[in-house]
């Protein structure tokens, strides 16, 4: 573990951060029961433990629990306490029992400690509502983990939107992940920032795999890159960690065995790295499934073989279909008559859930689209951004709610003007 809190404290250093751990601590997870990430000699692995286990502070080999050292009292003033900042109690949960038995001094404490770090009184009480643990945190332990996210670029609502991850986490893993992206990717700190907020789980060693291992992979596939005449090798690197970071994590013989078929196929040079930059899925799945995939949107689209392999190579993620999701979006056109070869020139509807395709034609279909519009506008408007669907249907409203008034008004002027004949 020695190397990890070198890491950790190079890091803070790197970001300025005010509060660096002592080289002898280590921090294991805090919550009721979680999976807090253990090392062995070979793996990385996941063990659930349970609430009299967890919130402790190692200092050298001595621990001790924090929830076994509470002051015992009868809870009243902790609960006033907590009600008069505005904690709703039963938003607490499970743990309230526990929360209520600790000090209120001790409580006051955590919560001045994060008025100090500039969160708001709501930001205090939805970090509380939402992991109530954390008022039993050794108070030197919370700061360092606020100051290390902080120093990261994570913005305080943001930290308590992935409090989670902030307050449970194995900073030793995430520091040792960070450095690693900045090694081998070059990330900067606003990507590594904005991955930690929408994609965390990258930071958290969960399988089979250790540092090096996963080190070794992301070298490889570099290689691979280059090998193919990538020119923007880091860029590739990044969108991959971002989109399905397990390809990093899957064996250097499925890489290879996937890459094998992929030339098979006569996916080559800069198309096979623009599938492996737009598909990084499909090294889940062995050569014969991926085969297997072709040969159903061969089948279903009523295409050739040079056209389909032209079809993944245009759209990688439909070598990530699987049969089920495929026949499921084919029925959508069967059951209203759209020619399937339409998929051809709009394949990311393939990528629209049926559901949220079926709630779309009908919306168009209510406001009169059909057959005014053409059925390219009409895919078109499927796979869209909600924002720019929205946007779209509520101008066909505008349009529809005019046309229907000024229909109106000429009924109107053209029944005046008969009267007036008569």
């Amino acid at each position: 573990m020695a190397w990890c809190h070198s890491a950790t404290r190079l890091l803070c250093s790197r970001l300025t951060i005010s509060v660096i751990p002592p080289a002898s601590f280590k921090f294991t997870t805090c919550r009721p029961i979680v999976t807090n990430v253990i090392r062995n000699k070979k793996h990385l692995f996941t063990n659930r433990v349970p609430l009299l286990q967890c919130c402790r502070l190692y200092q050298g080999d001595d621990a001790t629990c924090l929830a076994s050292d509470i002051t015992k009292s009868s809870g009243l003033d902790t609960r006033k306490y907590l009600l008069s900042i505005g904690v709703n109690a039963g938003r607490i949960g499970q743990h309230s029992r526990s929360i209520f038995q600790q000090d209120e001094k001790e409580v006051q404490g955590v919560v001045s400690l994060l008025e100090k770090n500039g969160f708001t009184s709501d930001e205090i009480v939805a970090l509380i509502e939402k992991n109530a643990l954390l008022l039993m945190f050794d108070k030197h332990e919370l700061q360092m983990r606020l100051s290390m996210f902080v120093g990261l670029g994570i913005k305080l609502p943001d930290i308590v939107k992935m409090s989670q991850l902030v307050l449970f986490s194995d900073l030793d893993i995430i520091v040792a992940n960070i450095q690693l992206m900045q090694e081998l990717l070059c990330a900067s700190p606003k990507w590594i920032s904005s991955l930690l907020k929408y994609k965390p789980q990258v930071f958290q060693n969960t399988c089979d795999f250790t540092h090096d291992e996963i080190r070794d992979n992301i070298i490889m596939i570099r290689k691979l890159l280059l090998h193919h005449g990538c020119v923007e090798v880091e860029n590739v690197l990044r969108q991959i960690m971002r989109d399905d970071y397990r390809l990093f994590r899957t064996t250097q013989s499925q890489v290879r065995l996937v890459v094998d078929f992929l030339m098979e196929q006569g996916i080559t040079g800069e198309d096979l790295v623009y599938v492996i930059k737009r598909s990084a899925n499909i090294f889940q799945s062995t050569p014969e499934q991926l085969r297997q995939r072709m040969m159903n949107l061969q089948e279903k689209l009523e295409i050739t073989e040079s056209e389909v392999l032209k079809f993944v190579i245009r759209y990688p993620r439909a070598l990530g279909m699987n049969s089920k999701n495929l026949d499921e979006h084919i029925k959508f056109f069967d059951d209203r008559v759209i020619d399937v070869t339409y998929i051809i020139d709009f394949p990311y509807v393939l990528w629209v859930s049926v559901k949220k395709l079926e709630k779309r034609y009908k919306e168009q279909e209510d406001l009169g689209l059909f057959p005014t519009s053409t059925m390219h506008q009409i895919l078109a408007n499927m796979h869209t951004s909600t924002k720019d669907f929205n946007r779209k249907m509520d101008n066909f409203r505008k349009k529809k709610k005019d046309s229907e008034r000024d229909a109106e008004s000429d009924k109107k002027k053209s029944s005046a003007k008969s009267r007036r004949k008569t």
